[in-house]
């Protein structure tokens, strides 16, 4: 079967406005194509803060299990078709969210897991894909993604085999993530002790003249 016969619904995106209005009185947060990698890495702290219409507002925000395509943008080395999965960690730290005009969001059908879903785009990205359905507008290039949805094929897999992998692979990312944080944690450990022992001019001197006696 095609990728499309999984989807329910799309949801397009708004940019909004920089500053609330009467047009556009409600605060969401914005996920651009520059958000997919940070909030990959539960980072979520720069999404910019937009205001939109209360029609926006009604038809756009963003539930858990919705997958983020970036439509347009890439690289002669990087494809369009990035993704991001709205996860409850997002919702929870951002609380009203919605894509930007350069990204659609998708809602998957019942029968399939969301995550399952994420996790198989995430593969045909990596893969090298969507470098097939692009085409370029004023230099942009552009995500031809109804062509790609209709092409792109998906095995029928039961639900429990997809929520099976879904939670084997979701360990994995903790595990990232974890292991992530760990290193940022060194790097900032590294950092304060270098602040705290930092030596006075007299002591680096001293340590620069040892230095030149051991070498000669």
């Amino acid at each position: 079967m095609k990728l499309s016969e999984i989807i329910d619904v799309f949801i397009t995106g708004d940019w909004g406005n920089e500053s609330p209005s009467l047009e556009a009185p409600h605060a969401v947060s914005c996920v651009r194509g520059a958000d997919i990698v940070p909030i990959s890495n539960n980072e979520f702290v720069n999404i910019p803060l937009r205001y939109v219409s209360e029609h926006s507002f009604q038809q756009k925000l963003l539930q858990v299990g919705d997958i983020v395509i970036e439509k347009s943008g890439g690289s002669p080395t990087q494809s369009t078709g990035r993704a991001v999965y709205i996860s409850q960690a997002l919702l929870s730290a951002s609380k009203n969210v919605v894509c930007s005009n350069f990204c659609v969001a998708f809602r998957v059908k019942e029968g399939w897991n969301s995550f399952f879903i994420y996790q198989y785009w995430q593969y045909l990205y990596n893969s090298g894909v969507f470098f097939n359905f692009e085409g370029k507008t004023s230099g942009i290039k552009n995500l031809q993604l109804d062509i790609a949805l209709s092409t792109i094929e998906i095995e029928p897999y039961p639900i429990e085999k997809q929520i099976s992998i879904a939670n084997c692979l979701e360990t994995f990312d903790e595990k990232i993530a974890f292991n992530r944080s760990i290193n940022h944690n060194l790097r900032a450990r590294r950092e304060q002790r270098k602040n705290l022992f930092s030596l006075p001019s007299r002591s680096r001197k001293w340590r620069r003249q040892s230095q030149f006696r051991s070498d000669t």
